[in-house]
């Protein structure tokens, strides 16, 4: 009775919890008597997917995800993806700018340079319904219009009006407002691309001018506007009446600075017109108005001067004091790592100088000293690298320290933040030299420009900070350094050091496997390839023997490779079968392995016989062992007994 049985088992189980220690813990411990068994892991399908009847159905679908699906998609991914560069800007976009954009390409002329991106023919496409509203609107800022390559394109000539129009200010008819909205929300991105293009191509001017053409389509001004009218509710009226208080040249450069300089008392004695709260809006701009100031140090490692050839490391420190204080910046100058003794005669007082105890003291001061200078040049190069992304392990991939800072710019219907671009440029030449965008949004941060020096003389170098938002807030400081000749020393050129930076990473790179590890380099993946061949012969012999070839071309190879060698095996066979037979008897006995591969053969040469009409009648493998008489002669073994 299944049931009694069940139960007794249970009852004595229970028995022997009851009465053994050692029981009864395993059954407080693991819940069983007989101990831990073991956790078991498994995944259960659903019924439909095991159900035989849908075996077709499941594997047409594998079939259409996995054949069809997957690589319609990625081929997709791949045609869409290929089109774009690094920067996000079409290929083809890319090509119409690097051709058209040159080194002196003036302001005027990038407007109808950025029209002619194709991101604009995708999307902004020429319609018949919006051509009255499009006539009217070029008719409004026809007069400023500056030929371009391409204009004879209607779908160009479209987004270049869109473009004069927001630049002059001019409202936009509701049927091209959605088409405007769309023109400025590209135009900051394709701006960054022809940056990249004529950065790359070192063009001081066009560099400067399309950043110059960045600030004019976040304020919504025309070329040559005066940059007060970034104020907000100033007009030309508001211009004639602050300019009567301005002792300095009216000039369109610096006039937002001079109009702070005024102070708020003097600027509401001179905008009358202006209600106050109109005012502190006028306040609070120039409270965030960006106000800079730019330092550098110009050196070379481990050298007291620069040399010809030398690689020059240039530290541009920015300071945006339109900002808050930083209170991680620490630019003080570098303590040194020995003091001076005297800093410590108040310690010392209470000791007799050059007496054991005096000189004890001493000591422990100055490790102290010198493990809190390591202190704190350990945590400065830590926050260097933090806002510098170049000079650290983070690379460009370091996050900002703070939040960007927001634009004002109520004519721009996107939110924009400040960003600053370094530009180091040679005077005398007038080419870009290095350039270095600013990540961090913070009042300090430093950037890092490597250069080679030139020949024997003095240098001339412009360093620019540029920003892409404000009109007037760019500065620039001039440095000047003297090279001097090249000396027999032991210097190593740029070459030399990219030269030993290749080394360093030869040196790095894994070694090549070792052949006695067959390809690896440890017994392990020896093991492993070991492993990795034997499957893979095993799945070639039952492909080929499957197919016949086996049969008809590898075994006679093996056959008569076996009779070739067949006297030097029978020699080294003579010296190996009193070992073979001693570890037969005393050690393990491969008799019933043998018997069962003699089996194996037997049944695999009968199917290839079948399936080849090939007839196997040699039994001469079956000694005079009964057992294996009987095995073959079992009836239901039908294999081995056709014919």
């Amino acid at each position: 009775d299944p049931t009694a049985q069940d139960m007794f088992i249970k009852v004595a189980k229970a028995h022997e919890v009851l009465t053994d220690d050692a029981t009864r813990e395993n059954y407080e411990k693991y819940g069983n008597p007989d101990g831990y068994h073991g956790t078991s892991v498994t995944i259960g399908l659903p019924s439909w997917l095991t159900n035989k009847e849908n075996e077709l159905a499941i594997l047409v679908a594998y079939f259409v995800v996995i054949i069809i699906i997957i690589p319609v998609v990625v081929g997709l991914w791949w045609r869409n993806s290929s089109k774009f560069l690094e920067d996000g800007v079409m290929q083809n976009t890319a090509y119409r700018y690097y051709r058209q954009v040159q080194e002196n390409t003036a302001t005027k002329y990038i407007p109808g340079i950025l029209a002619s991106a194709c991101e604009f023919g995708e999307s902004i496409p020429c319609k018949n319904a919006q051509a009255d509203d499009l006539g009217k609107l070029h008719r409004k800022v026809a007069d400023q219009f500056v030929k371009n390559q391409g204009d004879i394109n209607n779908d160009i000539m479209k987004v270049k009006t869109i473009m004069y129009a927001h630049l002059l200010r001019e409202s936009v008819p509701g049927t091209l407002q959605e088409d405007s909205m769309d023109v400025l929300e590209r135009i900051h991105h394709l701006l960054n691309g022809l940056l990249n293009i004529c950065m790359e191509q070192r063009f001081v001017t066009a560099t400067m001018n399309v950043i110059e053409c960045s600030q004019l389509f976040m304020q919504a001004m025309w070329f040559h506007s005066n940059h007060l009218l970034q104020l907000p509710h100033f007009d030309q009226q508001c211009i004639k009446m602050i300019n009567k208080g301005l002792t300095a040249s009216k000039s369109a450069g610096g006039a937002v600075d001079k109009v702070k300089e005024l102070g708020m008392e003097q600027r509401r004695k001179l905008l009358t017109s202006l209600s106050e709260e109109q005012h502190l809006d006028i306040d609070l701009f120039l409270m965030h108005f960006p106000d800079i100031d730019i330092t550098f140090d110009a050196h070379t490692e481990d050298e007291e001067d620069v040399q010809e050839g030398d690689v020059i490391n240039l530290v541009v420190t920015i300071e945006r004091k339109h900002l808050p204080d930083d209170p991680d910046w620490d630019d003080a100058a570098d303590d040194e790592a020995e003091p001076d003794d005297s800093i410590f005669d108040e310690q010392l007082k209470e000791y007799e100088e050059g007496s054991d105890e005096y000189e004890e003291k001493k000591e422990g001061l100055m490790d102290a000293w010198r493990d809190a200078y390591f202190d704190r040049q350990r945590a400065k190069r830590e926050r260097e690298k933090k806002r510098n992304p170049q000079s650290g392990e983070l690379g460009f991939a370091a996050k900002p320290l703070r939040a960007p800072v927001p634009v004002h710019a109520p004519l721009f219907p996107y939110d924009r933040y400040e960003q600053w671009m370094v530009l180091l440029v040679d005077q005398k030449t007038n080419r870009l030299i290095g350039y270095q965008k600013l990540s961090q949004n913070t009042r300090f941060e430093k950037v890092n420009l490597k250069f080679l020096a030139p020949k024997e003389g003095t240098i001339q170098y412009e360093i620019h900070c540029l920003c892409s938002a404000y009109l007037g807030a760019d500065k620039k400081v001039l440095m000047k350094k003297t090279i001097a000749k090249k000396e027999e020393r032991e210097e190593k050129t740029m070459a030399e050091v990219a030269e030993d930076e290749d080394d360093e990473e030869e040196e790095e790179e894994e070694p090549e496997g070792k052949w006695y590890y067959m390809g690896g380099n440890s017994v392990g993946e020896l093991v492993l390839n070991i492993i990795a061949l034997a499957v893979a012969g095993v799945m070639l012999f039952n492909f080929l023997y499957a197919k016949g070839w086996w049969q008809k071309f590898c075994q006679p190879l093996l056959d008569w490779l076996l009779n070739v060698s067949w006297p030097v095996l029978s020699v080294i066979g003579t010296h190996l079968e009193p070992g073979w037979l001693w570890f037969s008897t005393n050690v393990y006995d491969f008799h019933h392995i043998s018997f069962m591969f003699e089996n194996l053969t037997a049944v695999n040469a009968t199917n290839a016989s079948v399936s080849t009409k090939v007839r196997f009648n040699d039994t001469s493998f079956l000694n005079q062992d009964p057992f294996k008489q009987n095995l073959f002669n079992d009836p239901l073994n039908e294999n081995l007994n056709q014919d």
